[in-house]
């Protein structure tokens, strides 16, 4: 459910921003690049409004729409981003536009919780991170392999036990980037699951209310 503010003024709705987020005057005057008492006469009623530009960079600072900063609507929320704030290249904010990419799986996707730890492990195989953890990861049971190896060859009557221990630790060693897909599969699959569940229920309740 989308979050409601009392009816308010600008003047009062900035007030109340402003404790909210448990700021003070002073820095979001700082942030804004403007005096603090700009901000304290706005507030105060001593000065009438404030430059289109001023609201603007006081939105973006609480993260609300200018209609909501104006009171001209109740729920904080911003409808629009710049594409320089989404980080979204022109490309993906076309196919989305244009109907190309599914503008409903795309929002799921992003309001999933799982979602943001999925890019973060596509990011680290991409660039090998992960891979390379695996690797060294890897390294080590080889290491340890050969160390059981050597023993069993310093001490026969301890061969056959150091020979299978050194095989199940060899065992254990993984394809550095098979690893890495098999964990985003399971990531990616788990996102799927949650979403395919949530528009279950969703269908659910709406059967049920026009009963």
């Amino acid at each position: 459910m989308e979050q409601r503010y009392l009816p308010s003024t600008p003047q009062q709705r900035l007030q109340d921003l402003i404790k909210e987020h448990k700021t003070t005057q002073a820095k979001l005057a700082a942030q804004i690049g403007v005096a603090e008492s700009t901000i304290s006469r706005f507030i105060n009623g001593t000065k009438d409004t404030l430059s289109l530009e001023q609201m603007i960079s006081i939105a973006r600072f609480f993260n609300v729409s200018t209609d909501f900063l104006l009171c001209i609507t109740d729920v904080p929320d911003r409808k629009n981003y710049d594409l320089s704030e989404l980080g979204l290249s022109a490309e993906a904010a076309r196919n989305l536009y244009t109907g190309r990419t599914n503008p409903q799986v795309v929002s799921r996707l992003l309001e999933n919780r799982r979602f943001a730890k999925l890019t973060n492990m596509i990011a680290l195989y991409f660039d090998d991170t992960l891979a390379s953890g695996f690797a060294a990861q890897n390294q080590m049971y080889q290491t340890v392999a050969n160390m059981l190896l050597a023993t069993g060859k310093e001490q026969p009557k301890a061969k056959e036990a150091t020979y299978q221990a050194a095989q199940t630790i060899s065992l254990n060693s993984t394809p550095a980037y098979q690893a890495d897909l098999t964990n985003l599969q399971n990531q990616f699959m788990a996102v799927l699951q949650e979403i395919k569940k949530e528009i279950g229920v969703e269908k659910g309740c709406k059967c049920y209310s026009n009963t």
